[in-house]
């Protein structure tokens, strides 16, 4: 039904399933559904910001730009708060729990083909106008619509939180009360992709390399700041810690643009001792991490008190609650 909207829905329609997706991850954060579902959620909010951001799409031609911006910004916001959520899910939920390994892999690929479209994130409250990146974040304007146009009703569709008979306490924050998504979304992103990097399975690593090496390509600045931190010292002094400069994760986006150009040349490559990049081809990277394992845990730790002050966390419901959302779900 999602993906028929999307390709041939009116405007109402297209604002209907991003807010029938605020739905679903209300749920979802409530403790809902099981793996499958959770992943087929992930596919469909991110199905659905495709269908709005590509040029050639049915939304393209359908909506004018001050209603595409919004729409857009609305499923961008509820594309990283399902993916941050999944990520959550897929973690061991107590002592005998093994986590969802497949989920776990399933989002980190989709996160990584998507990243620059989830990226897409409002300067909220400006002027409204097209879309456009600059600096460190690729912000656009975003206005919520005045209550006596049209754009305000579909505006309302696009965000279970503006509903007027919404739950009291609504799972997440509605955009208009986040005054950095973007950044918002970096620090609980890297607090996620944090944990994976120490993952005992190397595939489940050198997929979480992957986008680290892209929000350092594309939020450079936003990186910086939380990977060099001043971190308190037993003497009451402070120390600075970076993990930017000093070799670490500067050093990685170097080893990642390097091993793109071998392997683009591959082809061509006429000495027997050079061979493309495998799956080592960050083994300096991992060396250097297990090698500074105090500092990063160190810069890690403010990251993660960060996370739960910009996205909300999921938390394994207790015993009674897992008993009637097992009866909810039948």
């Amino acid at each position: 039904v999602v993906e028929d909207a999307t390709q041939r829905g009116e405007p109402i329609a297209l604002k209907n399933c991003i807010g029938v997706s605020s739905v679903i991850l209300d749920r979802l954060m409530a403790g809902f559904f099981t793996s499958e579902p959770v992943l087929e959620v992930v596919k469909m909010v991110l199905g659905t910001l495709r269908c709005l951001i590509s040029a050639g799409s049915y939304a393209s031609h359908t909506l004018d730009s001050s209603d595409q911006n919004v729409l857009v910004a609305d499923a961008a916001r509820i594309a990283r708060l399902t993916c941050i959520t999944a990520f959550q899910r897929s973690r061991p939920s107590g002592p005998y729990d093994e986590g969802h390994d497949e989920l776990k892999t399933a989002v980190l690929d989709s996160i990584a083909k998507n990243l620059r479209q989830i990226l897409l994130t409002p300067v909220v409250g400006a002027t409204s106008g097209r879309r456009g990146g600059s600096g460190t974040s690729s912000g656009y304007s975003y206005t919520p619509p005045a209550n006596v146009t049209r754009s305000h009703i579909l505006w309302q569709c696009a965000s279970l939180a503006r509903c007027s008979n919404a739950p009291v306490l609504c799972s997440y924050t509605d955009l208009p009360n986040i005054k950095q998504p973007d950044r918002s979304f970096v620090v609980a992103l890297m607090a996620e992709l944090h944990i994976f990097l120490l993952d005992g399975r190397m595939t489940v690593r050198e997929k979480t390399i992957i986008i680290v090496v892209s929000l350092l390509q594309q939020r450079r600045g936003f990186m910086s700041e939380l990977l060099i931190a001043d971190i308190p010292r037993s003497d009451y002094g402070t120390e600075t810690i970076d993990l930017m400069n000093r070799g670490g994760f500067g050093a990685l986006l170097e080893a990642h643009e390097a091993a793109t150009i071998l392997e683009s040349d591959k082809n061509n490559l006429y000495r027997r001792d050079i061979s493309p990049p495998g799956s080592d081809s960050y083994a300096l990277f991992f060396y250097w991490l297990e090698r500074n394992e105090s500092q990063v845990a160190a810069v890690f730790h403010g990251i993660h008190i960060q996370a739960p002050r910009h996205f909300p966390l999921w938390k394994m419901p207790h015993p009674h609650q897992r008993r009637q959302l097992k009866k909810n779900r039948k």
